[in-house]
């Protein structure tokens, strides 16, 4: 799968426990939000993360713009919990190319977090990309 074969996602800290807190606030499926950080290489770092709406309300290209107004060039992808299926129709196209989005499920007791890259190849696709393991990040001080 070419490049992102090699990227994979490092959460912070501060993001982990922001994730956590959204966990333990139990939101209902569809929520999402965005995430903010930067892209070292072939690494996403996520360090941030920032809940913007849920069931219909879907991310949109003027929302992220927007954001980019707040964040410049810090918006790398968005997070869902249990996402619909509208959800992952509208983040496969052009203004989510090349974005993290972490898909979230499981129970409070046995999380899970699946990150992808929107590629594209004939279509848009999301392409899995691997955790970082947890404690420093490699090459960051």
């Amino acid at each position: 799968m070419g490049i992102i074969g090699v990227m994979d996602v490092f959460i912070t800290p501060e993001a982990q426990r922001e994730i956590e807190a959204l966990r333990a606030a139990r939101p209902a499926a569809s929520t999402w939000g965005f995430l903010v950080g930067h892209k070292r290489g072939f690494r996403f770092i996520v360090e941030k993360v920032f809940p913007a709406g849920s069931g219909r309300t879907l991310p949109d290209e003027r929302l992220l713009v927007g954001l980019d107004g707040i964040w410049p060039g810090r918006t790398i992808g968005l997070f869902a919990v249990r996402p619909a299926t509208a959800f992952k129709k509208a983040v496969l196209g052009p203004a989510w190319y090349g974005k993290l989005i972490i898909q979230m499920a499981g129970s409070a007791k046995a999380p899970a977090m699946r990150p992808s890259v929107v590629e594209f190849e004939r279509k848009f696709f999301l392409a899995p990309v691997p955790l970082a393991p947890a404690g420093k990040e490699k090459g960051h001080e």
